[in-house]
């Protein structure tokens, strides 16, 4: 068996996280699946597999706090009361019996949701239409608004440690929720002490997280998901001026700082146009304001990076959500000193696997089922052009999904025994994310390593 390589000694130390301890430095940070609320044991045996594969803290996806935050048919979670308990604890159980804490990531979508499901007029800072293209006005919040707001986060974590999870997010980020649309100018025209200034604007934010350690934090440890930088310059929230503002305000109440840029489509940019690492200009301030454990994100794979934004003081756990779904073991694989790249599976970031999460359609979900789990099969390349490394998955299943647009139509495979001998037929593109952490896909990827496999008919 191979041994680790001691440069990466530093990626397994302990990291304490307020009443906790993270066994080592890798963390899965929240992120969608399609599966949510719909399909709890799936998604229990998909995060379980995360733990085995050695991440230290593995998170939900959202999870609604109230019925006036409903995202209509998004496959997200929910805790909306006691009878969503059960659903959330088959999670916790799964990842606890691998030694992994669990995190939950409670969220409001203020105008972001439409309530199309609960029919609830929507929240938000001061009047606004929906984020959406639903006909739907969400209107301004008055105070006896704001107080119940502050209650329902405040029973949610509760609920979330009734349901046995070790971190509760309080989340301000991807402008997705109802606490950062009342950080931003560009939403919050109150005039009264929620609005204004940004002490006001920040106010909610840290009645909500106060709220939350006072609820839970003799037990659970409280962490803060926050956009820095929204990248609109100075007509939004930038980690030049008000987001490093925030964090200097708000830098000691929290556990941990889960830190990223915002919006959604900033933070999960395809490896065509950023590569690893992308976010550092961003974040690396943080860990210079406050003592508290930082995650951040940006695609990691290689170990050496991991090893040098830890020296360099810029993080101190590894965040990974892509990179976690396409190999999950792959803290497991530098442990035991498996670094050659052709045994790992990497994260080429098309973000197929996010254009059928809001509704869980045509999802390869029975790859994280147990039956499924002992058929994780190896990938192989064909072709070799300017522009084809194609990658595919053999299940059980014996499909193979291919990325792209939701909108489009694209070809589906089946396996007829041998790679690039295909019958074909024509499908809509599919999501998954599995317990192999593979989609399951076929992808044309513009990188100089895959295509050298590629031609080499190597595997990895």
């Amino acid at each position: 068996m191979n041994q680790r390589d001691p440069r990466y000694d530093i990626l397994f130390e302990p990291v304490q996280i307020g009443p906790l301890t993270a066994r080592n430095r890798f963390y899965q940070v929240p992120h969608c699946n399609g599966m949510g609320y719909m399909r709890p044991n799936t998604l229990a045996a998909m995060r379980g597999i995360k733990a085995e594969g050695g991440w230290a803290v593995v998170c939900t996806e959202e999870v609604e706090i109230h019925a006036n935050s409903d995202n209509g048919s998004a496959a997200e979670g929910r805790l909306w009361d006691d009878g969503d308990i059960p659903a959330l604890a088959k999670m916790t159980e799964a990842v606890h019996e691998h030694g992994a804490l669990a995190g939950i990531e409670l969220v409001h979508g203020g105008y972001s949701s439409a309530n199309n499901y609960s029919r609830i007029p929507p929240l938000a800072p001061s009047a606004i239409s929906v984020n959406s293209y639903d006909p739907v006005q969400a209107r301004a919040m008055n105070k006896a608004d704001i107080r119940d707001f502050r209650k329902w986060h405040r029973q949610a974590a509760l609920r979330a440690k009734q349901a046995e999870f070790d971190l509760v997010y309080v989340y301000a980020g991807h402008s997705l929720t109802l606490l950062m649309h009342f950080l931003s100018r560009r939403f919050n025209h109150r005039t009264d002490e929620y609005g204004g200034s940004l002490e006001n604007r920040v106010r909610l934010f840290r009645e909500v997280l106060e709220d939350t350690k006072d609820a839970v934090g003799h037990r659970c440890a409280v962490a803060v998901r926050f956009a820095v930088d929204e990248l609109l310059g100075p007509k939004g929230i930038t980690s030049e001026n008000e987001g490093r503002e925030v964090v200097e305000m708000l830098a000691e109440i929290p556990d941990l700082w889960d830190v990223n840029i915002s919006e959604w489509e900033n933070d999960s940019a395809t490896s065509r146009f950023e590569k690893e690492g992308y976010q550092e200009p961003y974040i690396d301030f943080v860990k210079s304001l406050t003592t508290k454990p930082v995650v951040g994100v940006g695609r990691y794979t290689s170990p050496d990076t991991m090893v040098s934004l830890i020296k360099r003081g810029v993080m101190d756990m590894i965040g990974a959500a892509r990179p976690s779904i396409a190999d999950p073991f792959l803290p497991k694989k530098i442990e035991e000193g498996r670094v050659d790249l052709r045994s790992w599976r990497l994260a080429v970031s098309t973000n197929a696997m996010y254009s059928k999460s809001n509704d869980g359609r045509r999802m390869a979900s029975r790859l994280a089922s147990g039956k499924d789990r002992a058929s994780r099969k190896r990938r192989w390349c064909t072709g070799g052009g300017r522009r084809s490394c194609r990658i595919r998955m053999r299940s059980s299943t014996g499909q193979t999904w291919l990325p792209g647009d939701s909108r489009r139509r694209v070809r589906r495979t089946w396996r007829t025994g041998q790679p690039g001998k295909q019958t074909s037929r024509i499908g809509r593109v599919g999501t998954c994310e599995g317990s192999s952490g593979g989609h399951a896909r076929e992808i044309e990827k513009r990188d100089p390593l895959p295509r050298q496999l590629a031609q080499q008919g190597r595997h990895f």
